[in-house]
Order: structure tokens, then sequence, then C-alpha cells
């Protein structure tokens, strides 16, 4: 029998693989630990990125609600509770207080200035381009999202060599240093570990002024910037008519058509018909919306219907130029009398004439208030100021009704300069004749007189009162094709046209009756005129520097 004999090197093999394996563990320890490391700065990295937008878009809301909670007056009159507010010229600018909330301890605070759209050039800007227009607000929001553990970046931090110039600075051509602003992952998710690159690079602005070194609002922390543009509604947008309810007319010989006072040219009724013109376009906007299928649509209607279910088609028995659609919707905003203070009292018991002693303002009219039911006419002249009328600007409030439907001697006469609101609670009677406009159009220093009355400067609204039960508003013409110029907002209230006015104008109401063959003009620069209704988000985008 033959014994194995115990080779002396086999113990070495067994340390040589144990050793191997310790090393290769340690190795893969360490890799996995960096990996680890790594990914849970990156996951921080993205959770964070995405929160901050949140943590943006949450600023907006509360900027946006802050707007929405007031609707009438002057923004620098409002009560911003907690926003701090600032002027530069004419140009209000309102701060609201950081917030923290949520479990990551998110921060939000926006910013919101005031603007103007001027229909001129199409922009926004800063100055009012006209005493007529009204506040736009540029709402800038900035959300940060702090980053806990260790200041690392996560990723490789260099996009290429550390020599190599990658980012333009602000407003420059020629590619920069971005050592300031960091490079890679702390560059591409806007991480901010000692300085805030924001302000460091672009100014507290963005408008490459007022660069500073300051901390950033909890280090290390990611922020991000939206901007939205907030339009205010107006009663009078893009509509001939408006109805919340069922439509009838005009006539078989009316139509609908629509212009530009801004133009500084008289109407002119050939233009709907001449594609060749250079306002033809404007012509073409006289459009009629119903918000029920309950429509009987008749005449031309140079614009486009729409109806809520309705079966409106062009040439039964009415054509109609613009695009027919019977599946549109909308809701009416019922109309709450705006607080406007310091009302004086009258009564227009007899025919009446009133010259403020003052000019007012859009934001602040003179304020009349008429107790009871006026039966009479108002005259409405401007203020005079060193010997000379200027533009001024007044509201009526009447309590009761206007006129009488047995018939009625209830008017308005508005003359040259003067801007009218009237809030009627209870019923309208008028008759054409006693409805004169002769205000026209202003933007800035200029005026239209050419183009005949402005609309705007004489605008009708229905107080809604739904505890009165049926509210009303009818308007005859009184002999003749009566010229009119004025706007109507009553979505309580059922409208109803007689006899055959040229009427420059819009009207918004509850139902909309008019058998007489009418001949009506949308005014294209009503789009931005009257009582401000409610916001909506016009543009949204993000600032990704």
């Amino acid at each position: 029998m033959k014994t194995k004999r115990n080779n002396k090197e086999t113990g070495n093999v067994l340390i040589c693989v144990l050793g191997a394996i310790l090393i290769l563990s340690i190795i893969g320890a360490n890799v996995m630990q960096s990996s680890a490391t790594r990914l849970n700065a990156s996951v921080n990295h993205v959770r964070a990125w995405k929160e901050s937008l949140s943590a943006a878009e949450t600023g907006g809301d509360i900027g946006f609600a802050e707007i929405r909670s007031h609707k009438t007056s002057s923004p620098s009159t409002w009560p911003w509770t907690g926003w701090t507010q600032s002027v530069n010229g004419s140009r209000y600018t309102y701060t609201s207080p950081a917030t923290t909330f949520g479990s990551s301890n998110l921060q939000a605070q926006t910013v919101i200035d005031e603007c103007y759209f001027d229909n001129a050039s199409g922009l926004l800007v800063v100055a009012r381009p006209g005493p007529n227009a009204v506040t736009w607000f540029r709402m800038r929001s900035k959300g940060t999202a702090p980053l806990p553990g260790l200041r690392r970046a996560g990723m490789d931090d260099a996009l290429m060599k550390d020599d190599t110039k990658h980012f333009a600075d602000f407003g420059s051509t020629e590619m920069q240093d971005i050592t300031a602003r960091g490079k890679g992952d702390s560059l591409l998710r806007k991480i901010d570990f000692d300085v805030d690159h924001f302000v460091a690079t672009y100014g507290a602005e963005g408008d490459g002024l007022n660069k500073a070194i300051v901390p950033p609002t909890a280090p290390p922390s990611i922020s991000r910037r939206i901007e939205q543009l907030v339009q205010p509604q107006t009663p009078f947008y893009d509509a001939a008519i408006k109805a919340n309810g069922s439509f009838y007319g005009l006539g078989s010989a009316s139509f609908i058509d629509s212009y530009d006072s801004r133009h500084n040219s008289p109407y002119n009724s050939a233009i709907k018909d001449d594609p060749s013109h250079i306002w033809f376009d404007d012509s073409r906007h006289g459009s009629v919306q119903i918000n029920t299928a309950i429509a009987s649509v008749k005449g031309s209607i140079y614009g486009d219907v729409a109806t809520n279910g309705g079966s409106v088609t062009s040439g039964n028995p009415g054509i109609v130029y613009g695009t027919i659609d019977n599946n549109v919707p909308f809701a009416l905003e019922p109309f709450d009398l705006p607080n406007i203070a310091n009302p004086q009292s009258i009564t227009v018991s007899s025919n009446t004439t009133i010259t403020p002693a003052a000019a007012g303002t859009l934001q602040a009219p003179n304020y009349y208030d008429i107790g009871t039911t006026m039966n009479r006419t108002l005259t409405l002249t401007p203020a005079i100021v060193n010997g000379n009328p200027v533009e001024t600007w007044i509201a009526v409030r009447i309590r009761g009704d206007v006129g009488s439907p047995s018939g009625s001697n209830a008017g308005f006469v508005v003359s040259p300069k003067v801007h009218v609101r009237v809030y009627f609670e209870r019923n309208f009677y008028a008759k054409a004749v006693n409805l004169v406009n002769t205000s026209y159009l202003i933007d800035g220093a200029s005026s239209y007189p050419l183009s005949g009355p402005f609309a705007g400067n004489l605008q009708f609204y229905g107080v809604s009162h739904p505890e009165v039960g049926p509210q009303r508003v009818e308007l005859d013409s009184g002999g003749g094709q009566t010229a009119l110029a004025f706007t109507i907002y009553a979505p309580t209230h059922d409208v109803q046209f007689n006899g055959a006015p040229d009427f420059f104008g819009t009207v918004t109401a509850k139902s909309f009756y008019a058998n007489g063959n009418i001949t009506w003009h949308y005014d294209r620069a009503l789009n931005d005129t009257g009582e401000v209704l409610d916001y909506k988000i016009a543009s949204y985008i993000e600032d990704t520097r």
C-alpha cells in the first residue's frame, strides 16, 4: 500500500486564492460604495430638480390666486397682505414672502410686475399705452429644493477640460469662463453650493444688471424659475353679441360686421366685401356666441357663429361668412357691483347735467349714486382744468329702474372727452334717440375723431340680482336709422332691440331678441376695454438659464 505525499506548496496556493478573493472583495466594496454614493447623490439631485419646479409652480399658484382675489380698482390699492410693494416710476412690483412647505422644506417666492398690452406694437410694455388700458401682470416664481447630505455633484462634474470655455455670459457672443457658475452636473441641474449662480451671472432681475455674489437661499440647493403672463378677462373681447340663453335675430336684411376705430378713419361698410382692402381682416370679427341650442340666426354675419348644441347653418336663413361651430359651451360671469369709493348722491327727476370738479381716472372715477328710478336725461360733461376740458372718468350707479316699459324718457348724453360706466340694478328701458355718445377713442396723446364715437366710452353694466326676479333691457329706436355707440354687459338680463338702429358696440345678455333690420358693427378697439371680470394665464415658460 502506497501513501499520498503532501505537497508543501498546497497551503501557499490556498493563501493566494484567499488573498485574491480579499482584494477583489475590497475593490468590489469600494466600487459599490462609490456607485452607491454617486447614485444617492444623483437620486437626490433628480428629486430636488423635480421638486424645485413644483415649488416654483406653487409660487405661481399663490401669486395667481392673489391676483384673482382682487378684480376691481387699481392693483396699487389692493390689500397685498404680507407682500412687499415697490414702485419705479409708473411700474409697481409686488414681492411675496418666502413660503416654506412640504416634508422636503421646499421654498417658493413670487415677484409680480404690472404691465400693459400695447395694441399698436402687439407687445407688453411697462408704461400705460392709453388711459383705457387695463393692467396685465408678469409673474416670476422661484422654487427651491434643499439638497441633503454632503456637497457633491454626483456625476463627473467636468463637461470637458477645465481650461475650455463652455458657456457665454449674459448678452455676450463670446464664450466666457464658467468657474463662477460651476460646471457639469452642478451647472446643468443649477446646483447652488456657496453662490446663487443666477444672480451672479444674470443679476436678480435676469437682465444682466446688478450682478452680485450672494449666498443661495438654502445651501446646498437647486432652484428653478418660471414666468407666466396674466391676462385680464374683459367683457367685450372679439364678439358682437354673446347670449347665455336663447338668441333670435337680427332681421332678414340686417348684418353684423366689425371694424377698428384705432385706424383713425370712419367706418366703411364696403370693406367687409373687399378682400384687397388693408383692413379687410378687421371687418370679419362680427361674431355671435350662443350658449344654448335655441338659436335663430338671421341676416348676414361677417364673423363666426358658435352655439351650444344648436343647428345653425349658413344660408338658413342668414349667411355666415366665418366658421360655424355648434358645440361650443361657455360661461358668463355674473356682474357684481364694483367697490368704488366716495359716491355722491343725486336725483334725476328732471333733465340734469353733471360737470365733475376733477377729471378722475379709470381706476378712481367721479362716482354718482342715483338712489331711485331714473326717468329723465342725464348729460355728462368733462371737467374743466385751467379753462380747458380734460379727459374725464365718471361712474353712475342706478338703484332703481332706468325708464319704464310704458314709455321711457330716460337717457344719457355723453360729451366729448367723457368716459362713462353706468351700473343699473333693475331694468333698463330707453329710446335710441335718448342715448347719445359723442366721445371719441383716445390712445395716449392721440384722439380719433374721424372714426366716430367710441362705444367703450359709454358702458352699461346690469348688476346681477337674481333675488329680484327677471331683469330686462329694452331699447326702442324711436324712429329712423338712429346711430348708437355703447356697450352692454348684462349676463342676467333679457335684452331686446326694437327697430333698426345703426349700432356700434357689443352686447352680452342672458337672452337676446331683435327683429329689426339692424346694421351692427363690432369695434375691435373694445378688446381690452371694460371692467375686469377675471384673469387667465396667457403664457408659461421656464427660465432655463
